[in-house]
């Protein structure tokens, strides 16, 4: 029978070569870092973190960007009844939340292992892989971009020119929106043209992992290139549906998601928190941990709701309104999800904080 409450608690206490596991960077953040934000992502209650008593300052200097109300210490192992998530373990957030309502180990939803040959070097890779996962794309475009990759591996073409090539379809099929003349063959040419770039948009990430390229980068020409094509877009289906009714509410809600856009970006985005500023407090510590029971409180409507946000998920809502002629309805949706999450999640922080 699902639980839908349980203690939920980190233990920090395994050790690799160089001293605590929780120390070790994957992605830039530690990994007690990593499972801090998961734990949190599951509920807002304080996370107690089990660890050795002589490395609770140190295992502090690595959340010193963190809210201290997120958090506390612990000593000794962690109760018999809890469900722990462990440092040398990266999970899977996903399978997590569902072992987790279904009063399962969280040992079922372990996607990489730290204490094994190779943990540390190969967990890099392995979340980078996992966070171009696709809902909808890995069923058709994942095939076609992993074979553009493996073609062009052993040659001296690079990712970013298919991050290049993929945008250069997306402002493409902007301004045929935006300038041509709305007629059947336009709607097909331009959901081929989006449809095309996703494929090269998925491809260059495979290009990059094989042959060794990735960098800094290609990530933030990828991230920025996206977001242009992603606002040039909305603003010539604005401009279009101007065009077509004459009517200045279509601008209004060009503007409306561009700024819904923007905001959601800024306050969604990772170490977006008012610890940024030095005000956080020193940690509390506590031996005591078998109370503060965690509600999983994420229902399959605020899933459902996240999904929509996709950014594959809406690349394929633009091809198949584009072959009908209707992307301007991905502006109506849109340019009210954006501002409302964007506001949402202000609302929340501002909350959480208070």
């Amino acid at each position: 029978m699902p639980h839908s409450t349980f203690p939920l608690v980190i233990d920090a206490r395994p050790r690799g070569p160089h001293g605590p596991l929780a120390g070790e960077l994957v992605q830039g953040r530690c990994v007690l870092g990593h499972l801090l934000d998961m734990a949190r992502t599951l509920d807002d209650a304080t996370v107690v973190i089990h660890a050795r008593l002589d490395e609770h300052p140190r295992l502090t200097d690595l959340l010193s960007d963190r809210s201290a109300a997120q958090y506390e210490f612990a000593t000794g192992p962690p109760p018999e009844n809890a469900s722990i998530l462990r440092t040398d373990r990266l999970y899977d957030r996903q399978r997590l939340q569902r072992a987790l309502r279904k009063g399962k180990d969280p040992e079922s939803a372990v996607l990489w292992r730290l204490d094994q040959p190779h943990g540390l070097s190969g967990a890099e890779a392995e979340l980078t892989r996992r966070q171009s996962y696709q809902p909808l794309g890995r069923y058709w475009a994942l095939a076609p971009a992993q074979l553009i990759a493996r073609r062009l591996q052993p040659t001296r073409i690079r990712p970013n020119a298919l991050t290049l090539a993929s945008a250069s379809l997306v402002m493409g099929a902007a301004l045929a929106v935006a300038f041509l003349r709305s007629t059947p063959l336009t709607h097909l040419a331009e959901a081929i043209a989006l449809a095309l770039a996703l494929v090269l948009d998925t491809s260059d990430g495979h290009l990059a992992r094989i042959q060794g390229t990735a960098s800094e980068l290609g990530r933030w020409l990828d991230a920025t290139l996206d977001e242009l094509g992603d606002m040039a877009l909305h603003a010539a289906i604005a401009w279009s549906a101007f065009a077509r009714d004459g009517h200045p509410g279509w601008l209004l809600l060009g503007m409306l998601y561009g700024m819904g856009k923007y905001v959601f970006v800024v306050t969604t985005a990772p170490g977006a928190t008012e610890e940024k500023n030095g005000s956080a407090r020193s940690p509390q510590r506590s031996a005591v941990t078998t109370s503060l029971p965690v509600t999983l409180r994420r229902s399959r409507l605020k899933a459902w709701v996240r999904l929509m946000g996709h950014a594959d998920v809406r690349w394929h809502l633009w091809i198949a309104l584009a072959v009908i002629g209707r992307l301007d309805a991905a502006l109506i949706v849109y340019a009210v999800y954006f501002p409302v999450r964007a506001m949402g999640s202000a609302l929340g922080k501002v909350v959480r904080h208070a």
